[in-house]
């Protein structure tokens, strides 16, 4: 059966309110929630959720999964990451405050909502820039102690494996709470909830490709079908890298400039090898970005100037 309501993101305070799309197999099964566009910018999130939601109608599948198109309404139509007004980050605020300012106050509404659903599984849908592989990102259980975090990892090694995409687990746990992940909708659940969650990125942010699309509904069935929900199996992205990455920043530059990458997004690279290079307009090169240990480049900056502490890329380095 399939039914769709609405969230308000500010409860008794009108506004906006988030669309839930609920498929209910009336069959035993997991409880799963698929949500898109926390940051508004992000688009590719929408459409795999608008294009699994026309899958759903037409394969069977047991249990329940429920599709949150947008969970940034007003950054969807702005095309702005931030939730509007104030440019509060919404995936650094969760659970939420119900009695806080209104990105928390949406967060709160969010997350109580989840909380109705028992949810086995979350995935959470991003996407990263024009220039990268498509990838999953396993979170830090900071929350979690002992026997728990270790089997909690267990579970979101195996899931991130079947969603068939390149692998990264998040910054190491000093940073990971410094930037404020367990706040994340992903971390959150994980840390919070003790319920396993990934974070999926496919695709450019600001528009719609069609192959990054497909790369991401194909990455959800995967996760569906090892939480039981599909009887299908894995299928491989063909960007696919194996091994045990861990998300980093690439290196900060010194220079300003045009920043021209030597590789592309999923190529390997050892420490010393040359990432790319910062140009000045009269042809000169002006600094070289080398990597300081081995690893895999996961995407590159979507612009071409680059600022001096800019930050050129995200890198996949081995763990």
């Amino acid at each position: 059966m399939r039914s769709v309501h609405t969230i308000p993101l500010d409860p008794g305070r009108g506004g906006r309110s988030v669309h839930v799309i609920a498929h209910e197999s009336g069959r035993p099964g997991p409880q799963v929630a698929v949500t898109a566009n926390v940051h508004g910018d992000e688009s590719t999130g929408v459409a795999a959720v608008l294009a699994l939601d026309v899958l759903l109608r037409s394969v069977e599948f047991d249990g329940a999964i429920f599709l949150y198109s947008s969970l940034n309404p007003a950054g969807l139509e702005g095309c702005h990451r931030a939730f509007s007004p104030g440019g509060v980050d919404l995936n650094r605020v969760f659970p939420g405050n119900p009695r806080g300012d209104r990105a928390n106050r949406a967060a709160a509404s969010i997350w109580a909502d989840l909380g109705r659903r028992k949810l086995d599984l979350l995935l959470d849908l991003h996407a990263d820039s024009s220039s990268a592989i498509p990838y999953a990102i396993i979170d830090r259980a900071v929350e979690l102690d002992g026997d728990a975090r270790v089997a909690m990892r267990g579970r979101l090694d195996a899931l991130a494996l079947s969603t068939g995409l390149t692998v990264l687990n998040e910054y190491p746990d000093d940073q990971y709470r410094r930037f404020s992940l367990d706040r994340s909708l992903a971390g959150a659940m994980v840390n919070h909830a003790a319920v396993p969650a990934l974070t999926l990125e496919c695709g450019p942010r600001r528009a719609i490709h069609e192959p990054a699309v497909h790369g991401m509904v194909s990455a959800v069935r995967g996760a569906l079908a090892h939480a039981g929900a599909l009887a299908e199996s894995t299928t491989i992205h063909p960007t696919r890298v194996p091994g045990a990455f861990r998300r980093a920043s690439a290196p900060r530059v010194g220079r300003s400039g045009v920043f021209l990458p030597s590789m592309n997004p999923g190529s390997g690279f050892r420490a010393g090898d040359v990432l790319g290079q910062v140009y000045a307009l009269d042809g000169s090169v002006v600094e070289e970005v080398v990597a300081s240990g081995p690893g895999i480049v996961i995407s590159w900056l979507e612009a071409a100037w680059v600022e001096p502490r800019g930050v050129v890329g995200t890198l996949g380095l081995e763990e």
